[in-house]
């Protein structure tokens, strides 16, 4: 009887932590954070078509480990690349290996399902190396604070990014907002609204608004958005997955 309890207990503590470190959101980021020692491998795949006066157009890709280092305090090392195309004539799309840096995310309360709050802030914190840009060095900054009430997940997520330089350098808000409501299983469907806002006149401002959806197979998640272009953008899609290891 011992053994039966004790196997029953390992397994819902395995099933409890695949899920965590999920986003149910595509361009948000989310509340949840890894458990003390987990691993997860997180892959993002993102468009923004027509960007700004020269509609710009380009697709990115992010692919990095997130490990946690306690029950609330989560590392990341991402590697990004991006396609771009200017849109500007006589010049050829380019694809480059973009920057590459570190980031912990630190969420305020706890994980534990009997125990968490129903609402969740988070801090996140990002340094990353411009490899096009040698001297350059991106920071990023988000605070986000998500509310449980039934199947419904409120999040909202204010954002700050900075391109450092000697000279020339760039800053930008990137405030976002949406809600996530779960309608059968592990699967969620929802809206939410993301864009930046220039606080320089070096890139464009742009907003949009679109439906997500968030599907979680076991140690498997998927998590889609596609954004509408409201202001300086016709469309940002957003794709991205993890797997818990």
């Amino acid at each position: 009887m011992r053994r039966l309890v004790l196997v029953a207990a390992i397994l819902s503590s395995t099933l409890g932590t695949a899920h965590a470190g999920r986003s149910f959101f595509g361009w948000l980021y989310p509340t949840e954070v890894l458990p003390e020692r987990g691993v997860e491998l997180q892959t993002w795949v993102f468009e923004r078509d027509r960007l700004g006066p020269a509609n710009t157009k380009e697709t990115s890709m992010w692919v990095g480990p997130q490990i946690g280092v306690t029950d609330q305090l989560e590392l990341s090392f991402p590697v990004e690349w991006r396609w771009l195309d200017t849109g500007v004539d006589g010049t050829r799309p380019t694809f480059t290996w973009e920057r590459y840096g570190a980031e912990a995310r630190y969420r305020f309360v706890t994980m534990d399902p009997v125990d968490r709050p129903a609402f969740a802030p988070l801090a996140r914190v990002a340094v990353k190396r411009e490899v096009t840009l040698r001297d350059a060095t991106r920071v990023e900054a988000d605070l986000v604070g998500s509310y449980e009430v039934g199947r419904a997940l409120v999040l909202v997520d204010i954002g700050f990014l900075g391109t450092l330089r000697p000279s020339n350098s760039q800053f930008s808000l990137v405030p976002g907002a949406g809600i996530s409501v779960n309608v059968a299983g592990d699967l969620r469907f929802g809206l939410e609204g993301f864009g930046e806002i220039a606080l320089d006149s070096g890139h464009p401002s742009w907003y949009a608004v679109g439906p997500n959806a968030s599907w979680t197979h076991g140690r498997f998640w998927l998590t889609g958005a596609f954004g509408i272009g409201v202001h300086n953008i016709r469309t940002a899609p957003r794709v991205m997955w993890g797997i818990l290891f």
